[in-house]
């Protein structure tokens, strides 16, 4: 059963229309930042402070109404500033911004976010309305973040790159995060389910993971170039490999089989053993496993290049993006900061937005100095922007 068809070059997104840049911040109890209402320059900004001061957090502010959560992995209860009682974070879009969920004819101008820490309760909200669902409400603000913990993509385990794709396709193919939450909701029930109704909860296992499974494989392929040429033009020497790998391999009949074929072990350590959740995006280089033989240089440049597939992706799916850059060029040697620094300016040039954070503007490489000379300087200091 295909609950939605993954198209790339261009990519059908789950908005249609260009995506607004951001020309406005507001936010309201957030982490250590001062309440503070941001103009924000078309072209982006570079915040400039001391470590601790804020810098990250601001970014993580600017890009946490994209999917609703801290790019960070913290929980929304830790985003909460001191003695708040929970935030508020507002994007206002510059331009002509996404349109409304479904192909409605109303493009959404501004779209919020906040979390009551008494209640525990989330609200969003698209130009004031409050909506139903926090997928109703993303792709509105696309944006990628390039840091270095980013190596956890590629050292981490395979869990790091799953929800790497969940959160880029959940953002760009249609119908894909309603089908991945069925399949998580399949996946709880089957191991609970009685042994008459087992069956039943593996079919829809099935066909909601092959799905699933299939627009992971799509962009995998399709982006496997890309990501060898990004790798290559880092300095990245040896053939790099992007390499999507299913548990089970083959269509909903064959999945269904596997999960019958599994049924008394799994039962018996409670837990589904195969199926899209245990699937790897395996990155390769010289025929080897990176994350078990390559060198923390080469862990760092995978994860650029996984950045910037993620960022063009993003484009495709309507415009230029915003690109937060969260210390990115902190230790990178100067020629890999000069050729990351090429990558940020084409992404600049071609109309995505850009907001860095660094510690010294004196003292960036000169990658950095160059492709963010050009934009406006902000300081931060104890959480307060001037």
């Amino acid at each position: 059963m295909a609950f939605f068809a993954p198209v790339w070059g261009p990519l059908a997104g789950v908005r249609d229309g260009a995506i607004g840049r951001i020309a406005g911040l507001s936010l309201r109890g957030f982490r250590n930042l001062a309440d503070a209402d941001l103009a924000i320059p078309e072209r982006g900004f570079v915040i400039v402070g001391p470590n601790g001061h804020g810098k990250t957090s601001l970014i993580e502010a600017a890009l946490y109404c994209e999917v609703f959560r801290s790019f960070r992995g913290a929980a929304d209860r830790e985003l909460v500033g001191f003695g708040r009682d929970g935030f508020w974070v507002a994007a206002e879009m510059r331009g002509t911004a996404a349109q409304g969920h479904r192909g409605t004819e109303k493009p959404a101008n501004s779209v919020a976010a906040g979390f009551d820490a008494r209640t525990k309760e989330k609200r969003i909200t698209l130009d004031g309305a409050v909506v139903a669902r926090a997928q109703d409400a993303i792709g509105v603000l696309r944006g990628v973040v390039l840091s270095p913990g980013d190596v956890s993509l590629v050292a981490g385990g395979p869990r790091e790159r799953r929800r790497y794709l969940d959160v880029l396709l959940s953002l760009t193919v249609p119908g894909y995060v309603e089908a991945l939450a069925r399949y998580r909701r399949a996946l709880a029930h089957r191991i609970r389910a009685s042994a008459a109704d087992m069956p039943t909860w593996e079919r829809l296992l099935a066909e909601r993971g092959t799905a699933v499974v299939e627009a992971r494989r799509r962009w995998s392929q399709a982006w496997q170039e890309r990501y060898t040429e990004v790798c290559g033009h880092m300095g990245e020497m040896g053939a790099s490999a992007l390499v999507y790998q299913p548990s089970v391999d083959g269509d909903a009949d064959t999945l269904a089989r596997a999960f019958e074929r599994h049924r008394a072990n799994d039962v018996a350590r409670g837990r589904t053993s195969v199926g899209p959740h245990r699937d790897r995006l395996r990155l390769v280089r010289g025929g080897r496993e990176l994350r078990t033989y390559g060198s923390a240089g080469q862990h760092r440049t995978a994860a650029i290049a996984l950045r910037l597939c993620e960022a063009e992706t993003l484009a495709q799916g309507g415009g230029p993006v915003v690109i937060g850059l969260d210390d990115a060029f902190a230790e990178l040697d100067e020629e890999r900061s000069r050729r990351l620094g090429e990558l940020v300016e084409r992404q600049a040039a071609a109309g995505s937005q850009v907001i860095a954070a660094v510690p010294q503007a004196g003292e960036l490489p000169g990658g950095a100095a160059t492709a963010l000379g050009a934009l406006q300087r902000r300081d931060i200091r104890e959480g307060t922007i001037t």
